[in-house]
């Protein structure tokens, strides 16, 4: 009776485990007193450079007071698509979460998500774990969750990168959905399967695609092990089920995967990785919790009761011994492809990623749980199996409990939390008392949920020594906030919220500037904008805004953030050129070399000098300069040097001329107006990662007598090009400016992804609009059909005769109409699937209804006896006689 009881409350397990889960998480920041419960900030790289302004931006499209929509988005970049950053980024319905939030407390909003989806691994976990084995111990199939939620990667990785950990959640889940499945063989299960997997792939593509991959791990264990799965036939159908449900699940999500894999074609790309393994002791070493090696190591802790689990499951005899090799072999092959080229390309898309090699590390951790499980669940009695897997996880701690991927928490928790559990089990082997059971388990569970807390707040507390950590939301955000929305008109203008909190500042504080930072940037647009003296880090996936004032007539910047010399946030105005403008046909084309010649070609007037210059080294400086190169000047400085060596650049611009240095290589300091030594880049700008270009920077003003002397120190070699000074003539800006200004058209409407223009009578000549092209626009002007734009020194342009009255251009994602049909595709699929399985089942019942009638059936008639003979028998009655039939027999 009460074994029934505790089945009937097992459902139980799911939300309690969430929730412990979800605290144990929250622990770590208490502990810390990070963010929200503290002044620690936690906004640690991408969390606070991407996911944050990503889903500011979100929440603005979802309340309507954003530009752009779902395909495009003129926050960032001049310009930019969406959907990939929407399927890389903001997918999840947890997202949508931000609407609960006011805007300004958007930190608070991605704490609550990545809680919430910690919370859901851990119900989901536990669901998958009780569907698996319904037999096992309650309470224990909720730790198993909870340690699976709060393993070593979704503390480590997925505590900054908040899209990942819809991974976490989506590999119990496709399991759970292909246990269903495999077990019912339903109508129901295959209905609703492929939907919940469509809604994980809709999530976060990237780690789902390795959930996905997991999952077939999981499934092709259960064909070969299963011991209920009946016969090979039972089987193999099981398995064909599970794979349609996962590809109608992944066709069903086409109409966004097939354009966001084409925005990833069309985006910057980084270069090649060459994959190297790392040492089988630290690799291991992960297993064990606390440790922390965040972007080098995979995050492979699940605490150490259920490592203990996990070892004993090959040891236990009460599981089937067949299920013991499969699972055990199908787990070592899981581990070992972590380190070997081919499979890791697998696991990541044949796209070796740049960065942290083991983002999969979860779908292994979640492997572990569900081995310990199963063993937890079968029972363990013998000796063997607690005494051998404690000798394993004594000998790793032995030889890595002090690795630099350890903490004080690794050192201590694994032998306390090691003994407890020993010692839990000792005391409840032979039938105890139910007080002392209660108080085994108790502690048990206790231990558990310390050690996952305390191994929170270690991993967060040495990621953050490691790496820089913005600043939430407070009063300097809110100040540049109103400034940039107060001065506000858009499309008129742009308005630069510039970079002061991340680099993605248009989406977090709004306006709509160039800063944009994500890995779907279309490799067109960042290479225009570094061809025009932007800067760039990350291999040109993050743009750097050269506050350049031409660049800003080009772009119609008319106002930007910027600080005044209190440090103070305000806003700087200027006379731009219109975000439409109409040009010659054959517009004017600059002669200068680089950014200048660029800027000058866009604007359509030249505006710049690149005066010849000379170099001087300064007295006792080692530095040495050469333009030997065609098209550089090399700077020497000798390695062995500790201080950084010095020299000047000379040259002669028209009085009162702006001055700008262009050097994207340039490694080194610039002085500013004589007064502020200023990084251009710093010593490792090269490193994989991070690869800093420089943006085209002004250093000074040129004096009456037109002299420029730019003062330059560098830590080591480097380079410059041969003509990286340019003059800027103001006045020659402003004519330019107003040249534009008054070639505008009658009208301009930008809409969500759009850009209508209404040309003034008699217009000929070319219209160009101050957006970068990209894959994806398409034009047409008056009723003609659409075509695909052209260029002009990279800005969208379209030509238009005399007669033309209206020029149209919109953004469709490319990939669109094939997404759409393989989603079509995948619900034909379905559906024909569901009517397959119908008709079957529908002619088993028939079959099985049909009356089966059993015929008695006469002996042959003999031959008529001798007149001696004595009489025959009567004759059976005939079949029409009122005798009952016998009973139809069911098949």
């Amino acid at each position: 009776m009460a074994a029934a009881q505790g089945r009937g409350r097992g459902w139980l397990a799911v939300p309690v485990a969430a929730l412990a889960a979800a605290l144990a998480y929250i622990a770590g920041g208490i502990i810390r007193g990070s963010y929200p419960f503290g002044d620690i900030p936690r906004n640690i790289l991408d969390l606070g450079q991407q996911f944050i302004p990503m889903h500011a931006h979100l929440r603005d499209l979802l309340t309507g007071t954003g530009p752009g929509d779902f395909f495009f988005n003129w926050s960032s970049g001049y310009g930019v698509p969406y959907i990939g950053d929407f399927m890389a980024y903001n997918g999840a319905a947890l997202s949508w979460i931000v609407l609960l939030f006011p805007r300004d407390k958007i930190d608070l909003a991605l704490y609550v998500i990545s809680a919430t989806a910690i919370a859901c691994a851990a119900g989901a976990m536990t669901a998958y774990l009780r569907k698996l084995r319904p037999t096992g111990p309650v309470w224990l199939a909720g730790l198993a969750g909870v340690s699976y939620a709060t393993c070593g990667w979704a503390l480590d990785d997925g505590g900054y990168m908040t899209g990942w950990l819809y991974g976490l959640i989506a590999f119990p889940l496709i399991c759970l959905m292909c246990e269903w499945v495999w077990k019912s063989r339903s109508l129901p299960s295959m209905i609703v399967s492929p939907f919940v997997i469509t809604l994980f792939w809709y999530s976060h593509f990237y780690t789902v695609y390795m959930a996905t991959l997991g999952a077939a791990i999981v499934v092709i264990a259960r064909v070969l092990s299963d011991p209920d799965g009946g016969d090979w036939g039972r089987r193999i159908g099981g398995a064909v089920r599970s794979l349609i449900v996962v590809v109608v699940g992944i066709a069903l999500s086409a109409p966004l995967l097939v354009p966001t894999f084409k925005s990833v074609g069309y985006a910057r790309p980084s270069p090649d990785e060459t994959f190297h393994p790392i040492g089988w002791l630290y690799f291991f070493g992960r297993l064990l919790p606390g440790s922390e090696g965040v972007g080098k190591t995979p995050g492979l802790a699940v605490g150490t009761l259920m490592l203990l689990l996990a070892l004993s499951f090959p040891f236990n005899w009460k599981i089937a011994l067949r299920e013991r090799i499969v699972w055990s072999v199908a787990i070592l092959l899981a581990i070992g492809s972590l380190q070997i080229t081919v499979t890791h390309e697998i696991w990541h898309g044949f796209d070796a990623p740049n960065g942290n090699p083991f983002r999969q590390a979860f779908v292994i951790a979640g492997l572990i749980v569900i081995a310990g499980w199963i063993s937890a669940a079968a029972g363990i009695r013998s000796v063997s199996t607690v005494v051998i897997p404690a000798v394993f996880v004594a000998a790793l701690y032995a030889f890595a409990w002090n690795n630099w991927t350890s903490t004080a928490v690794t050192a201590v928790a694994v032998p306390v939390v090691g003994v407890l559990v020993i010692l839990a089990w000792v005391f409840t082997r032979r039938d105890p008392k139910q007080l002392v059971l209660r108080i085994a388990v108790g502690a048990v569970i206790a231990a558990v949920l310390i050690e996952s807390g305390a191994s929170s707040y270690a991993i967060e507390a040495h990621r953050g020594e490691k790496y820089h950590t913005g600043r939430a939301w407070g009063a300097r955000q809110e100040t540049s906030r109103v400034l940039v929305i107060g001065d506000n008109d858009w499309p008129r203008q742009r308005v630069s919220p510039g970079a002061f909190t991340t680099v993605n500042d248009p989406m977090l504080i709004g306006g709509e500037g160039p800063e944009y930072y994500s890995s779907t940037i279309p490799d067109e647009l960042s290479q225009e904008l570094l061809n025009l003296g932007f800067g760039y880090s990350a291999f040109g996936r993050s743009i750097v805004d050269p506050v350049n004032p031409v660049v800003d007539a080009v772009f119609a910047t008319g106002a930007r953030l910027t600080l005044d010399p209190t440090g103070e946030l305000r806003l700087a105005r200027s006379q731009v050129g219109p975000f439409v403008s109409v040009r010659p046909l054959h517009p004017w084309v600059s002669d200068l070399p680089g950014p200048y010649g660029l800027q000058e070609t866009a604007l359509g007037a030249s505006v710049y000098t690149t005066p010849k210059l000379r170099a001087y080294v300064d007295e006792g400086s080692k530095v040495t300069v050469s333009d030997k190169r065609p098209g550089e000047l090399t700077i020497n400085q000798p390695q062995d040097l500790k201080t950084a060596g010095e020299f000047r650049l000379t040259a002669r611009c028209k009085p009162g001329s702006e001055v700008y240095l262009f050097g994207p290589e340039f490694v080194g300091d610039v002085l500013v107006d004589g007064q502020k030594w200023t990084i251009s880049l710093t010593t490792g700008a090269k490193r994989p990662g991070i690869f800093r270009g420089a943006p085209i920077r002004r250093v000074s003003t040129a004096g009456p007598s037109g002299v420029v002397d730019v003062k330059l120190r560098v830590p080591e070699s480097t380079q410059l090009p041969d003509r990286p000074i340019g003059c800027l003539d103001r006045t020659k800006l402003d004519a330019a400016v107003t040249a534009l200004r008054q070639s505008q058209p009658a009208s301009v409407h930008v809409g969500g992804h759009s850009i209508d223009v209404k040309l003034n009578p008699q217009t000929r000549g070319l219209v160009v609009m101050s957006v970068v092209r990209t894959p994806g626009w398409r034009c047409q002007v008056d009723n003609q059909d659409f075509r695909k734009p052209t260029q002009m020194a990279g800005l969208m342009a379209m030509p238009v005769g005399r007669s033309a009255s209206k020029v149209s251009c919109v953004y469709h994602p490319a990939g669109l109409r094939l997404g759409l049909l393989g989603g079509a595709g995948g619900l034909g699929l379905l559906i024909g699937t569901v009517v397959v399985l119908e008709f079957l089942r529908r002619r088993r019942l028939r079959l099985a209804a049909r009356p089966i009638v059993f015929t008695r059936i006469s002996p042959p008639a003999e031959a008529t006896p001798p007149a001696s003979a004595p009489a025959s028998a009567p004759a059976p009655p005939s079949p029409s006689s009122d005798t009952p039939e016998p009973p139809t027999r069911a098949e």
